[in-house]
C-alpha cells in the first residue's frame, strides 16, 4: 500500500500545525473576523519578526490552514475553516 494524495494532504496539515508558534498564530486568526488580518497586524499581535512570521505562515499556507487575499498594498491573511472539517472527527 502507498500513501495517497488524501494521506499527503493530511500529513501537511497537521505538519502544519506542529509547531507552538504556528499554533499561537492559529488561535489569533481565530479571533478576527472571518475576512482575516492584514499582515503587520498579524504580526504586531505575534510579536513574531516578518521573516519568522512568514516562514510559519509559509509552512501552514502549505497545509492548506490559510487564505490569503491581497486588498491594494496589504496581504490579508484568514483560517480555511473548510480544511478543519476535513479532518475533524466524525
Amino acid at each position: 500500500m502507498k500513501p495517497t494524495d488524501k494521506h499527503r494532504k493530511a500529513a501537511a496539515f497537521f505538519d502544519a500545525l506542529a509547531h507552538p508558534r504556528r499554533q499561537m498564530i492559529l488561535q489569533v486568526l481565530e479571533q478576527v473576523k472571518p475576512d482575516g488580518i492584514p499582515f503587520y497586524r498579524l504580526q504586531r499581535r505575534t510579536g513574531l519578526s516578518p521573516t519568522t512570521l512568514s516562514f510559519h505562515l509559509s509552512k501552514m499556507n502549505a497545509g492548506g490552514i490559510l487564505q490569503r487575499k491581497v486588498k491594494g498594498p496589504e496581504t490579508w491573511l484568514s483560517l480555511n475553516r473548510a480544511a478543519f472539517s476535513r479532518f475533524s472527527a466524525p
